[in-house]
């Protein structure tokens, strides 16, 4: 009787596994939970970084300004072409568009300072233009004495208030 018995205890423990197994591989093959994503693709870009992200399939570079490089885009004012244009310096987040009006060449972020400009112009970083030469500061706002500019700023994909 007592084998009858253990026998019948590891059936149901076989039976139990299978059906634990099942249920995992079923689970499985349903895919990852569905889930909303409220975040935005600005999150992981630090403050004071300029990084290249993606907006609906459009490559932009996004720069988390800080209070030091709002302060700098203040004093900015005096040497590009347009204040007004590009993102404000109030903004939390400026994204502009990587395309230049040729196809297939990007604007580049760059820290040092081009040699498009005096060396008496002051330069916190900002974008270059391959195709054209022209540069342009953090907020895509194009510099006076860039060379030639063929438009006052870069165009702004997104600015956000945080």
């Amino acid at each position: 009787m007592q084998r009858e018995t253990l026998l019948k205890v590891v059936q149901w423990m076989f039976l139990a596994l299978g059906l634990a197994f099942l249920f995992v591989l079923f689970r499985s093959l349903s895919g990852p939970p569905l889930t909303i994503d409220t975040g935005h693709p600005f999150d992981d870009v630090e403050t004071g970084e300029t990084a290249m992200r993606r907006i609906d399939g459009e490559r932009v570079w996004a720069t988390r300004l800080s209070a030091l490089q709002r302060s700098q885009a203040v004093e900015l004012a005096s040497v590009v072409a347009d204040p007004n244009s590009g993102c404000k310096p109030i903004v939390a987040v400026c994204a502009l568009h990587a395309k230049t009006q040729q196809a297939g060449i990007e604007i580049v972020f760059s820290l040092t300072t081009p040699p498009q400009l005096p060396a008496s112009t002051p330069w916190y970083g900002g974008f270059i233009d391959p195709s054209s030469g022209a540069v342009y500061d953090r907020l895509g706002r194009a510099y006076l004495s860039s060379g030639k500019t063929t438009r006052s700023a870069l165009s702004v994909a997104a600015a956000t208030l945080d």
